[in-house]
């Protein structure tokens, strides 16, 4: 996928963050897994199916996917840019959504543990390297190292629940959405 095929999941006049498109470009080297089944892509429907409601998604920028479906995302509450917007998980049947980092560099980080399913994994709160892991995960750990200086998260969970403390509680905030849709 080129960057002019990933740029529509960003607001008009948005850039794609390097933290973004610099992993954009290594994804595209190979097409072989690198962190479980994560795949950065165009969403067709954006937030907007998920959501079913255009005024609501127009908060998430939509960037990449699960295996089945799930959404990963940049929650963009008011006075968020690109560059430090908090990263959400969609799950694919609106379930175990949360809000899994407080901005891309921590996503990444937490994308070089290699989990298979990395926003259902901190959900449950156990966070683990796939077994067998992705074929490309220790390319990919050497290649964010080099390019950002990220190493993998020692502690995910810890990471999740600091960036948790850092904005507001998107599980209430998604359940007070979800009340209001009756």
């Amino acid at each position: 996928m080129t960057e002019e095929e990933f740029l529509p999941n960003f607001p008009v006049g948005v850039s794609i963050p390097s933290a973004l498109r610099e992993p954009l470009s290594f994804q595209n080297k190979e097409r072989e897994w690198y962190s479980g089944h994560f795949q950065l892509d165009t969403w067709p429907f954006g937030a907007d199916h998920w959501f079913g409601d255009r005024k609501t998604a127009e908060q998430f920028i939509i960037f990449g996917h699960g295996p089945d479906g799930s959404l990963y995302g940049l929650w963009m509450y008011p006075g968020r840019t690109v560059e430090n917007a908090p990263v959400v998980f969609l799950g694919s049947e609106g379930t175990n959504c949360s809000l899994i980092a407080g901005e891309l560099q921590q996503f990444l980080s937490l994308l070089a543990v290699g989990a298979d399913e990395l926003g259902f994994e901190i959900s449950w709160g156990e966070v683990s390297e796939q077994n067998p892991p992705a074929r490309r995960l220790q390319e990919f750990r050497q290649w964010l190292k080099t390019s950002f200086d990220i190493a993998e998260s020692e502690n995910p969970l810890s990471l999740v629940a600091a960036a948790r403390r850092e904005h507001p509680d998107f599980a209430a905030w998604l359940a007070q959405w979800q009340a209001s849709r009756g």
